[in-house]
């Protein structure tokens, strides 16, 4: 689960992250100093409220951006239970952030429902391939014949930064984003996450308004 939070804090722009949960408080130290415990209760509580607004309308709200006067906070719903905050600086690019947060739920919540005494399951290798094929039929969705070319141009320089992983994709979608039009490069996104995203449970929906985002409204 800390290597999960790792990723997401080493995303450009992001200056930590940390999970929290209404049992627990603040479950990790990953924030700036300026993010005390009351700081921290005060943002989870505005966005359980939030989270639960938009279920008491069918709507499941899957992110929550809070601008200060240093920090930006981008907090998700893990499970019923915990949030994810992540601060980052001004510049930051909340899609990266949000979509990187996207493909490792998965991981954050197997964390999460995991005792502490129980070891560590070494988790199967995701092999890389499929998933670039993937993105590439989200680009040439919106692109057209040149997808290719474009894709493999930017492939390149995202395999010269790095290790070919998926945890690593979101940065190589925002880079092909930059080659989509401005009316295109939304449906682009969406596309690629949903074509990345492993597929929800029915289960999953009404889990998510259970638990610390299921208190009667004021």
């Amino acid at each position: 689960m800390q290597e999960v939070l790792n990723e997401i804090a080493d995303l450009p722009g992001v200056v930590g992250s940390c999970l929290f949960s209404k049992e627990n408080g603040k479950m990790c130290s990953g924030l700036p100093p300026a993010f005390t415990d009351d700081t921290v209760q005060t943002i989870a509580h505005h966005t359980s409220r939030l989270v639960q607004m938009g279920g008491m309308v069918d709507m499941d709200i899957q992110s929550v951006s809070m601008r200060f006067d240093t920090y930006s906070v981008i907090t998700m719903p893990v499970d019923g239970e915990t949030l994810l905050m992540t601060a980052c600086g001004p510049q930051t690019n909340s899609s990266l952030v949000t979509t990187t947060f996207s493909m490792l739920a998965g991981e954050l919540k197997n964390g999460l429902s995991k005792k502490p005494a129980a070891p560590v399951v070494q988790e199967e290798v995701v092999p890389i391939e499929p998933l670039l094929d993937r993105v590439r039929e989200a680009l040439a969705f919106v692109v057209g014949p040149m997808a290719d070319m474009v894709f493999d141009d930017h492939l390149d320089v995202w395999k010269k930064k790095g290790a070919a992983v998926p945890a690593r994709l979101p940065e190589l979608i925002e880079m092909l984003a930059t080659e989509v039009d401005e009316d295109s490069v939304a449906e682009f996104r969406k596309k690629a996450q949903t074509l990345l995203s492993p597929p929800q449970k029915e289960t999953a929906k009404s889990g998510s308004r259970s638990g610390m985002f299921s208190s009667s409204p004021p």
